[in-house]
């Protein structure tokens, strides 16, 4: 398999990549910064990532996997020394493969490489469709682009990743918190700022509908709308 590794910890990383590369496993690239990471993984993408919880620079382990997960269906196995509640619950939210605690030994790695490998091939990550269409709407996954009518539409950055998401994750819920992790990319963001880019989205996107949920987030559904949702 092909394995990145983005740990900030060179004794660890020796350790990970000498123990897969002897059990004839392929580690495309190692990194200790989650925005290198993400940028690799545009042109070159991993079966999975040994990633560390705890990251320096403005994105942890945790929102990486969340990037990683939502925008190329990558999983993670979390390297972790943490063992706090609130933080072991918050990266379950990412849906990882699977933890791997410090200190380990070799043998720990090769479990949860097999336990991976098993996962894997019994519940594919990459079988979303490279496009998705909704009325005359059509998102194609593969260069990140939405069309109408067959005419690429203009969007700004944040409004693409925002319709990324919901196309992803048509009539289901998009949490607020998911949608800050994957749109402000961890950043945190107020309310208002997120109401104003869905407004934004909605007005460049007339008859798609965006809906939102209580306080809970926003769901894209097939059913055409002429009026728009209040926020």
């Amino acid at each position: 398999m092909k394995i990145l590794i983005v740990e900030d910890d060179f004794l660890i990383v020796a350790q990970i990549r000498e123990c897969l590369e002897r059990l004839n496993h392929e580690v495309i690239a190692t990194f200790d910064d989650a925005n290198l990471a993400l940028a690799f993984v545009e042109n070159n993408r991993p079966d999975f990532v040994f990633m560390d919880i705890e990251l320096n620079g403005p994105l942890d382990g945790i929102q990486c996997a969340n990037a990683l997960r939502n925008r190329y269906s990558i999983p993670s196995i979390f390297v972790t020394s943490h063992h706090e509640t609130d933080i072991l619950n918050e990266s379950m939210a990412v849906a990882p493969l699977n933890f791997l605690p410090k200190p380990f030994e070799d043998s720990n790695i090769e479990a949860v490489v097999a336990l991976a490998a098993i996962t894997l091939k019994l519940n594919p990550l990459n079988d979303t469709p490279n496009i998705v269409q909704i009325q005359e709407y059509e998102f194609n996954f593969e260069y990140d682009s939405l069309k109408k009518d067959g005419q690429i539409i203009k969007l700004t950055d944040k409004e693409l990743l925002l319709a990324s998401l919901l196309f992803k994750n048509v009539g289901n819920i998009v949490s607020k918190e998911e949608i800050s992790k994957y749109v402000y990319e961890g950043d945190l963001t107020t309310d208002s700022s997120l109401r104003r880019l869905v407004s934004r989205t909605r007005e460049k996107l007339p008859g798609l509908n965006i809906q939102s949920e209580s306080k809970q987030g926003y769901f894209l559904t097939k059913n055409k709308t002429s009026n728009i949702k209040s926020l």
